[in-house]
């Protein structure tokens, strides 16, 4: 074994799993037009913690996490607050908690998820031992559609890690894989990860007793081949199905699988220090809201009463969430939002964490500038709506006119908010390098 190979094996890792099974009866987030709650639970919400040195990654199983709920788990665990990330995966099939938007929350399941986050932070911290990582990524695996534009040809690559024991056995897993888990439509009633967790079931079934995290990088507008808007509908669509969820899954955790895998180095670090091998920062920056709207919300929700009158049932839900987003605003209401962008690096492993839905092209910008194997994801510290690139604002839809109003905030963010946080990003990768 070389000085290289001997430094990249002293990282120590370990990671848990908390399996959460919400009650039937639980409302379901993640469509507005869906407004009955679970009848039971297909696979239970997971909480994952990766714990890296003195850096920890978390997944949880719902679609989205209010900032304040992650600065609040991160404040409770043996880790600096700026070493933690709590990324949600964003299955459209599990429970509201996210207070004041997508719906609302329970507060006692929100307490539950908690506690697991802790739960799991500290028994992965526990578990550390030595590890060594090796990457790879894989294109080709045609399940991503842009949903905005469908005539344009997306193949964002499948990226996996691994950390594996001195025996080569592997420890932890982490895929990312940039398309919306919303197989399942809104006529699902089961809890559900929707296909990540059939993707990280097979990955574990590789290597029995390790953990699998799924990460849903920046997938605002990609998804498995459907308009946002067909989402409306409490009509079932062919090929939302569990079956359909399972079989993407899977089909996404084979091409990981059939990735080549190469170690990973820090060619940035020679000190074989612990600060060395691990690092990690986070900033805030502000990021404004512009209103688009032509009538004040008043108006606007008389005109949503009037059209309710002779609407289907989905979009009358829709229009009824709506109205109560009417409702909910006030004149004094800020218009910005203080966004936080975590990176970490591990041994030249480089992770960004945005907040929000940022569209693919996100992370594409932040790749092509940052050297070495990155990880980009979005949904992660908090998750207040839509970042589409500025170039998307003049096309509309329901990601730039409509999302805000679900997400409970005043208005859509201002173009060029993705932008800044590109930039945010790439400035704490320079600041780790």
């Amino acid at each position: 074994m070389n000085t290289s190979e001997a430094e990249q094996a002293t990282m120590r890792v370990g990671a848990a799993v908390v399996e959460i099974s919400p009650p039937a009866g639980t409302p379901m987030a993640g469509f507005a037009a869906r407004t009955e709650p679970s009848t039971g639970v297909h696979d239970p919400l997971s909480v994952r913690a990766l714990a890296v040195d003195d850096t920890c990654w978390i997944t949880v199983d719902v679609c989205g996490l209010h900032e304040d709920t992650c600065t609040r788990i991160a404040r409770g665990l043996p880790f600096m607050p700026e070493r933690v990330a709590i990324t949600a995966t964003h299955t459209h099939a599990g429970p509201c908690v996210m207070p004041g938007r997508l719906g609302g929350h329970d507060p006692g399941l929100l307490e539950e998820i908690v506690v697991a986050c802790h739960e799991a932070a500290e028994t992965a911290l526990a578990s550390q031992q030595p590890a060594t990582l090796q990457y790879g990524e894989s294109r080709g695996v045609d399940i991503a559609r842009n949903r905005r534009h469908p005539e344009r040809a997306v193949d964002p690559p499948v990226q996996v890690a691994t950390f594996s024991d001195a025996r080569g056995q592997v420890l932890a897993w982490i895929l990312l894989y940039p398309c919306h888990p919303v197989v399942l439509g809104p006529e699902n009633r089961l809890i559900s990860g929707d296909y990540p967790a059939f993707t990280r079931s097979v990955l574990e079934e590789r290597s029995p007793g390790s953990v699998a995290l799924f990460l849903p990088g920046t997938a605002g507008d990609i998804n498995s081949g459907h308009r946002a808007d067909a989402s409306y509908s409490l009509s079932g669509s062919a090929g939302r199905t569990m079956e359909q969820a399972r079989k993407i899954g899977e089909h996404v955790a084979a091409s990981a699988l059939g990735t080549r895998l190469l170690p990973v180095f820090d060619s940035g670090s020679g000190s074989g220090s612990d600060s060395g091998r691990t690092s990690a920062a986070r900033r805030t920056i502000s990021v404004a809201m512009n209103s688009r709207d032509a009538f004040s919300p008043a108006e606007l929700s008389r005109q949503w009463e009037a059209e309710a009158v002779s609407a289907d049932p989905g979009r009358r839900s829709l229009l009824n969430a709506w109205k109560q987003w009417a409702v909910d605003r006030s004149p004094e209401e800020g218009m910005s939002w203080r966004a936080p962008v975590s990176v970490f690096n591990w041994q030249g492993l480089t992770l960004v964490g945005l907040p929000g839905e940022p569209f693919l092209a996100a992370a594409e910008a932040i790749a092509s500038e940052v050297d070495g194997p990155v990880f980009v994801t979005g949904y992660t510290n908090g998750c207040p709506g839509y970042f589409p690139s500025a170039d998307e604002y003049d096309f509309g839809g329901y990601e730039v006119e409509d999302a805000h109003r679900y997400y409970g905030m005043p208005a859509p963010f201002a173009p060029g908010s993705a932008e800044a946080l590109i930039r945010a990003a790439l400035e704490l990768v320079g600041e780790l390098q």
